[in-house]
């Protein structure tokens, strides 16, 4: 007779990878957390807000995953994940409040998924949210072995007077932005091309760069955001400084960035110089330093920067609102 465990699925392995994963998320209960009957619940209590709104964001790690599949290095891709979706929230001026993951591989291995919930739950201690809940999923034949794949999820809350959507922007306005840890998780598909992970585990430092983890922005936005009048922000993911800031700014108006205002990490320079990749190209696909970018009235922007710097962020003024009659929304110099 034929069971389950012989088509390559252990329900056993499932369970303790569960076990394991519970044991390690505990650490992100707070005082609106609440087990009931084994399941965890948020208990916010939103009267403070006029109009709450609840908010759900889902993304995943990308082909960053490959990087730390040839390295064996797993504690770094569970923070991206959370980053990824918690960045989009705050963008918006909405609290993470929970966070939940999807795992999925083809023979789970407990010390590489221990090592990614690691990673989540520190990430979820920086967002100041809760790892709720999560599945395993065991899927015999359909992954590679060694591979795996993560999607994560995150609900926020937020007063619908209070979304910041990017409609206040207007000509005269001053542009921020805040310093990233390096390539975060985008672009990789490029990165890839340049770098195969098979043969950059042999280089130490360019691997450190690579799987340096994408920040995490809770904090130091929703600090702003409590403190100033801000008019947009924009998380710098795929589609790069031009897509993502692009896609806030008004018609009629264009962001005039002058480069020479914020660090460019070493690594994008080495990407660019592999692929003898043009300016545009690297604009459009890599954040190039910047992983939040804000906009605010001229003083605000000023007092913002200032504020940041005080609590240890690495800000910069960079660029201003311009009238455009051009078609792009975006424009450097």
């Amino acid at each position: 007779m034929t069971t389950y465990e012989e088509s390559g699925v252990s329900t056993a392995r499932g369970d303790a990878a569960s076990a394991d994963a519970f044991q390690q998320l505990v650490r992100t209960f707070n005082e609106n957390t609440d087990l009931i009957n084994g399941l965890v619940t948020l208990k916010a209590d939103f009267s403070y807000i006029k109009e709450p709104r609840l908010v759900l964001t889902s993304d995943g790690v990308g082909t960053k995953l490959k990087y730390a599949f040839a390295s064996g290095r797993h504690d770094t891709v569970g923070i991206d994940l959370v980053a990824m979706c918690v960045n989009d929230l705050v963008r918006n001026n909405i609290v993470p409040l929970g966070f939940a993951m999807y795992r999925a591989t083809g023979e789970i291995e407990p010390e590489v998924m221990h090592d990614v919930v690691e990673g989540v739950v520190e990430a979820c201690l920086q967002a100041g949210c809760v790892y709720a809940t999560g599945e395993t999923a065991e899927m015999p034949g359909f992954y590679a072995p060694g591979d795996y794949d993560l999607a994560g999820f995150a609900v926020g809350v937020v007063d619908k007077e209070k979304v910041i959507t990017g409609e206040a922007i207007q000509e005269g306005d001053l542009i921020f932005g805040l310093g990233s840890s390096g390539i975060h998780s985008n672009g990789f598909s490029l990165v890839r091309k340049l770098f195969p992970p098979d043969e950059t585990v042999e280089d130490s430092r360019l691997l450190h760069q690579i799987l340096q983890p994408t920040r995490i922005y809770v904090k130091p936005v929703m600090a702003v955001n409590r403190s100033f009048e801000i008019h947009g922000w924009a998380h710098i993911t795929g589609g790069g400084i031009v897509g993502k800031l692009g896609r806030i700014v008004p018609d009629g108006l264009t962001a005039r960035l002058d480069t020479t205002k914020w660090p460019v990490h070493n690594i994008f320079r080495r990407v660019r110089e592999a692929g003898h990749i043009s300016d545009q190209e690297m604009r459009r696909t890599f954040n190039l330093g910047l992983g939040m970018i804000g906009v605010a009235p001229k003083d605000v922007a000023k007092e913002a920067v200032n504020f940041l710097a005080q609590q240890g962020e690495a800000a910069y003024l960079i660029g201003e609102i311009i009238r455009s009659s051009k078609e792009g929304k975006v424009e450097f110099y």
